[in-house]
């Protein structure tokens, strides 16, 4: 729960519905014992410690770890608070208290009851080992088995993978839960997955209860819902970081398999909804808890979504944010996000004279 001390001046802003500059936010850096040291030259940016890291949250309001504001006159904020105190601003939505004309005092009073915490987590992932073989609840399963958690839909987009890499996306056709039974027993269970051999550039779409794991020298880019509900079915016999072996979680897992699904092949980009013949813009994912497009940035071109908050993701390249109407501008290299709030107003991309086109990940988070 956020304090409330903050409440005041900040609602009190938003109730001018201020526009807002973009806001970048500091990236945490997650150790796992199938982590490497690429995260490091892929953002730019130092590792904390030796070691191997598996993850870069460059955007999230999970309780594990929340993001905050890394410069401008927020620098400092946690991502949970401006959600709570300025969502009206960010969403373009009057769907809290705070910027409905209500006042301060009974903001601070009514809000728990009207507020809905920020729904992704954006990061990156390092995966130079395999990741266990898990699956992640649906919203329903997971407040049975793991209160206080929301279920993990999720995408990746591969942004480098090594020859020998594998992705495992959901069961082979036919395969049942007496056979992924008997995988387990037997230590077969492999055998039971749909099998890729992960491509620079595709997206593999994993809705929750979806069986996968993914490995052996692949970079990624993730968005999921904000949660970290996570149920292991097999773990390779590999020790964790205390040299013991890392805890399954096979009843849980078994209850959360989405025994229906089937496999999972790379997602077909399609023509983005409204985007001008000739764009070269496509939808990658689009389901109830985000939708994501995939934008190449050779030419100035107008940011899209005009009026809604949308989420950035560069992949490659380097690229320019400019704001007429604010002054606002910022260079961003590969590796960093932005989040572009429904206030911002008359905002391009701009390509970067003398470095490589950029190719940028656009996510909505859609209406409630």
């Amino acid at each position: 729960m956020v304090g409330l001390v903050s409440l005041d001046p900040l609602c009190k802003l938003n109730t001018e519905n201020l526009m807002m500059d973009p806001i970048v936010f500091e990236p945490y850096f997650r150790p796992q014992v199938w982590g490497g040291r690429r995260l490091e030259q892929y953002l730019g940016r130092p590792l904390p410690a030796a070691g191997a890291f598996g993850e870069a949250w460059v955007l999230s309001a999970q309780s594990l770890h929340v993001s905050r504001v890394a410069e401008g006159p927020l620098q400092g904020l946690p991502l949970t608070e401006l959600w709570a105190t300025r969502q009206n601003d960010l969403t373009g939505r009057p769907d809290t208290i705070c910027g409905t004309g209500v006042s301060p005092a009974r903001a601070a009073a009514t809000a728990a009851p009207q507020h809905r915490p920020f729904p992704l987590l954006l990061k990156y992932l390092d995966c130079q080992d395999l990741l266990s073989i898990q699956v992640h609840p649906t919203d329903e399963i997971a407040r049975e088995l793991r209160p206080g958690e929301l279920g993990k839909t999720e995408a990746w987009v591969v942004l480098d993978a090594d020859p020998s890499a594998r992705i495992y996306a959901g069961l082979r056709s036919g395969v049942t839960r007496a056979d992924v039974q008997r995988g387990l027993a037997d230590g077969s269970l492999a055998q039971c997955l749909h099998a890729i051999t992960p491509q620079k550039g595709q997206c593999i779409f994993l809705r929750a209860g979806t069986v996968h794991a993914v490995g052996g020298g692949v970079l990624i880019a993730e968005v999921q819902q904000s949660s970290d509900a996570t149920f292991r079915l097999f773990d390779w016999n590999r020790p964790g970081a205390d040299g013991k072996p890392r805890t399954l979680h096979t009843e849980e897992a078994l209850r959360s398999i989405d025994w229906t699904a089937g496999p999972v092949s790379p997602a077909v980009g399609l023509p983005i909804p409204g985007l001008a013949q000739g764009g070269d813009g496509q939808r990658l994912v689009e389901c109830r808890y985000f939708s994501i497009d995939r934008y190449h940035v050779s030419a100035p071109r107008e940011l899209p979504y005009p009026g809604q908050l949308s989420l950035w993701m560069v992949l490659q390249g380097g690229v320019e944010l400019d704001g007429r109407a604010t002054g606002y501008r910022r260079r961003f290299s590969r590796g960093e996000t932005v989040l572009v709030p429904a206030a911002a107003r008359e905002l391009r991309w701009q390509p970067v004279p003398g470095q490589e086109a950029a190719i940028l990940l656009g996510v909505l988070i859609p209406n409630p």
